[in-house]
């Protein structure tokens, strides 16, 4: 399936709106969060010529935030943003209450491909934070995403997807629900299930909710014994009543989000530290719990030498 990659512009903030042929990254139907609620989410905003991109991200160590990779690449040219151009702000839920710093160096995964989205994953090395109740990281799930599975996603995004105006001044989110891969291989014949690289939702099973424009790369978290893990990153979605529409939460929208512990070797090995230091242990009284989860593919030393031509120094 062909993709097309479209970019909006939001007054002074602009959002990155990918598509998997007509698939549109894109929070509607949520509610404001409270301060320190998610202490990890932390906003993008990505400065380079005359456009102001926004994105989000999720901070999983002191000094490394994860977010979609077409957030950090240049959809004009397939460049790699310049560290320079992206500002990273975090510490709290009201925009006009962070602390902002810039990146460091930038990683997009060799294998993202911008025309079908596939591999959509990148890391941000910023100067380490000091952590608190207002600034934390959070660990990556390593757990089943099974059908019918709740998920909270966030984001400082459009909050209506036909205003130009509905960039909220703070983090919103709102639940969705792991789709079945019946009606989530309309939109990508390839998609299996949420074990692999990507986790559908599909909207009509929460409906009026959705992500928008200017969510991209947020986190999707889900909660297992009290604790809040992230499970997967906004990365696109489509309308299978009308693929080429832009519209968020329509009853016949599907969302893509990227699966982050699929891609725990390409942390680790971008990171130098093992994927365990990423997660905690995920209780279970089933053996089968590790096997169920994400399917996780080794990266290899070819690989591993194109990573380093796409990192942006």
């Amino acid at each position: 399936m062909k993709a097309v990659t479209i970019l909006r512009t939001l007054g002074f903030v602009g959002s990155l709106c990918s598509v998997h042929a007509g698939l549109v990254e894109r929070i509607v139907g949520g509610s404001s969060v409270s301060e320190n609620k998610y202490p990890f989410a932390v906003r993008l905003t990505i400065t380079t010529g005359s456009d102001n991109l926004l994105c989000g991200g999720t901070l999983i160590d002191n000094d490394l935030v994860v977010t979609a990779g077409h957030c950090m690449v240049d959809s004009t040219y397939n460049n790699v943003f310049e560290p320079n151009e992206v500002t990273v702000c975090y510490g709290a839920s009201s925009i006009t209450k962070q602390s902002c710093t810039t990146a460091r160096n930038i990683t997009v995964h060799p294998d993202y491909d911008p025309m079908t989205l596939q591999n959509d994953i990148a890391l941000i090395k910023i100067t380490a934070l000091k952590l608190s109740s207002s600034v934390n990281t959070v660990p990556i799930f390593t757990g089943a995403l099974d059908e019918g599975t709740k998920l909270t996603t966030m984001g400082w995004g459009k909050t209506q997807s036909n205003s130009s105006s509905s960039l909220p001044t703070t983090l919103m989110s709102v639940e969705i629900e792991v789709g079945d891969a019946k009606t989530c291989q309309q939109a990508q014949p390839s998609y299996k299930s949420a074990a692999g690289p990507e986790v559908c939702s599909v909207n009509a099973l929460t409906p009026g909710k959705d992500s928008c424009q200017g969510d991209s790369g947020s986190p999707a978290v889900v909660e297992s014994n009290g604790q809040v893990y992230i499970a997967a990153l906004t990365s696109s979605g489509v309308d299978l009543a009308d693929p080429g529409a832009v519209d968020c939460a329509t009853k016949d929208g599907l969302a893509f989000y990227t699966h982050v512990y699929y891609f725990a070797d390409f942390i680790s090995q971008v990171s130098g530290k093992s994927a365990d230091e990423f997660t905690s242990s995920h209780d279970s009284s089933d053996d089968s719990s590790e096997s169920s989860g994400a399917e996780r593919p080794l990266l290899s030393s070819v690989v591993l030498l194109s990573m380093l031509a796409l990192v942006a120094l």
